[in-house]
């Protein structure tokens, strides 16, 4: 057991069973039946000591039970670490690979901020009837592009429509669930989740494979027993397959795993490409950009024509100005600037930079102080996704 040990754990006199929904069930679940490889068991998968390979391998297992389990989905899995690190060569295979990939340290920005959400709120403002259906909306929709944000909002069109059905609906009460529903997006899970174990904890997925790594160090400030338990906290995130990674000839919790319920095996990493793992991707949120760079600027400021041209997807560098970057679009003009904070990863060469997002921002959300600085009362902060090459 990998809890058993552990001293001051939660329900120590209590013993691991389980849940009564499930004792007719077949000990491996359904994957018993679907998985001729792991058969439902706990997978100790053995690679070697190399965290490129290991990330490969990680995903690899997920790419296999994809093909055992009709219905599958990266959206309810997750790979699990100990440090946010030691995911960053499992986001760059996912991407090169298409993967959807989520990392949940990435603070979304807000939803009805967006361009995109704004841009329907002014077309349903415009209407000259205060009644409107869905298919008026999607016919609407249909007319822009296919980015991820535009696709998010036709996700939400899809759920307006199993609501309301095909019935008239009053403009202002459609703004409103749009508001509503925003909020709860930005906890959606739309692809593969990579999280640490601290921030896993109360969260739970169809299939989860940990990552070994980190896990015989724990901080000064912890007890000898605090990564047992964290590990464990991780282990118990998976509803219905789980896979434990362990890096080399020993694990600090997982070698003594036995019995039925466990299956060995070791993969080999020999010959592995693993030069997709090499990126380091950076998706900002609006704490590390200068969020008024674009409300200071005179009118008619090339910047401001610019920023009322580029899309999300759009191509943006960035460009150093001192101890600061600025991001400049295709032709080299500064469209907005980062926060003095953030720093570019140590040892990393940039390779190439896209519009994540484009929020709205208002005079009002700028503090008092500032505000004299501004000349006018909204406009449009780019918000970047940074690609280096380690």
């Amino acid at each position: 057991m990998v809890i058993a040990p552990a001293r001051h754990r939660m329900k120590a006199g209590h013993d691991i069973t389980v849940n009564r929904s499930r004792r007719k069930d077949h000990p491996g679940g359904v994957l018993e039946r679907l998985d001729p490889i792991g058969r439902g068991r706990v997978q100790v998968l053995r690679v070697p000591i190399d965290e490129a390979v290991q990330a490969v391998l990680a995903v690899r297992e997920l790419e296999r039970l994809k093909t055992q389990v009709t219905g599958w989905t990266w959206a309810k899995a997750a790979v699990i670490a100990r440090t946010w690190r030691q995911l960053g060569p499992v986001r760059s295979y996912c991407e090169a690979r298409g993967i959807p990939v989520q990392v949940a340290s990435d603070d979304p920005p807000n939803v009805w901020r967006l361009r995109e959400t704004q841009s329907l709120v002014e077309w349903l403002r415009r209407r000259s009837g205060a009644a409107v259906r869905v298919t008026d909306i999607a016919g609407w929709m249909d007319q822009q592009s296919t980015s991820h944000w535009w696709s998010l909002l036709r996700e939400g069109l899809e759920d307006l429509s199993h609501e309301f059905g095909g019935r008239e609906i009053d403009r202002k009460d459609v703004i409103e669930w749009f508001a509503e529903w925003g909020r709860d997006t930005r906890k959606r899970q739309t692809g593969l989740l990579l999280l640490s174990a601290h921030r896993a904890k109360g969260l739970e997925f169809d299939d989860v494979v940990i990552l070994d790594g980190g896990w015989d160090r724990p901080s000064n400030r912890e007890d000898g027993d605090a990564d047992r338990r964290l590990y464990y906290v991780a282990m118990t995130r998976a509803r219905r397959s789980l896979a434990l990674l362990s890096m080399g000839a020993r694990h600090p919790f997982i070698d003594s795993l036995d019995g039925p319920e466990v299956g060995h095996r070791a993969l080999d990493g020999k010959g592995l490409d693993v030069a997709d793992c090499r990126m380091i991707y950076r998706t900002l949120n609006p704490s590390e950009v200068d969020l008024d760079f674009a409300g200071r600027l005179a009118d008619g400021h090339r910047a401001l024509r610019s920023l009322d041209r580029i899309a999300t997807g759009d191509a943006a560098g960035l460009e150093q100005d001192g101890d600061r970057w600025l991001i400049v679009d295709r032709g080299g003009i500064a469209i907005g600037r980062l926060a003095r904070k953030f720093k570019p990863p140590e040892g990393a060469t940039f390779v190439a930079g896209s519009v994540y997002a484009i929020i709205t921002r208002y005079r009002s959300d700028s503090g008092e102080d500032f505000r004299s600085q501004l000349r006018r009362d909204r406009w449009s902060v780019v918000l970047p996704e940074l690609v280096y090459r380690s």
